[in-house]
């Protein structure tokens, strides 16, 4: 018994003739779907704003300032004397408003005009019994007087390019002045550094 010949393969439509093969052309509704959900930016990205989300929630609150924030919109000059950003005169409401309350308050006694001491720690302020700004003693090297960067600690050869030529200059001390006020830099002779800067009334 013979076995039947296979039949002949049948082409299924429609076909396409392309340099002598023929191309079956499968059907819209049977091709595979393209795994376009599984793609892994998806979740990248919704991951991303997640965590985005999470970390604005948990920033934490700014803690308290220790110190005044030192912002120097007026530096020193001899025209217009100021230390701090403050000028001679000023009233005891515009130190407060730029720096704060003071860490305490004391008096310094004198027979004709007592003097009401500010004291921030890093700086003194002072005031007269009109209120009036009268001294600014800057004490910590950490802080920017308003003096062309100088500060505290710094050389004798710093201050004349911060300031100038003084108009009294000796082993001790150097001195600017200005109308109605004396900016004052103690120098230690042993290390030719300041230790102390004074803006006072004249």
């Amino acid at each position: 018994m013979q076995n039947p010949s296979p039949a002949p393969e049948t082409p299924t439509p429609p076909t396409l003739a392309v340099t002598g093969q023929t191309v079956t052309e499968v059907p819209g509704d049977q091709a595979t779907p393209t795994p376009a959900a599984h793609n892994p930016n998806d979740k990248v990205s919704l991951a991303s704003a997640e965590s985005g989300g999470k970390e604005e929630e948990q920033e934490p609150a700014k803690p308290p300032a220790s110190k005044p924030k030192i912002d120097i919109q007026d530096p020193y000059n001899q025209a217009k004397p100021t230390l701090l950003g403050l000028t001679l005169k000023s009233s005891p409401e515009t130190v407060t408003d730029k720096y704060g309350d003071p860490k305490q308050q004391f008096q310094m006694e004198d027979d004709t005009d007592p003097i009401t001491v500010y004291d921030y720690t890093d700086f003194l302020v002072g005031f007269n019994k009109n209120n009036e700004l009268q001294f600014i003693d800057i004490r910590s090297s950490e802080i920017n007087p308003g003096l062309n960067g100088l500060k505290l600690g710094e050389t004798t050869s710093d201050v004349f390019k911060a300031l100038g030529k003084p108009d009294s200059n000796t082993s001790y001390v150097m001195t600017y002045k200005s109308k109605g006020a004396i900016l004052k830099l103690d120098i230690d002779p042993k290390s030719d550094k300041i230790n102390s800067i004074k803006l006072f009334a004249e």
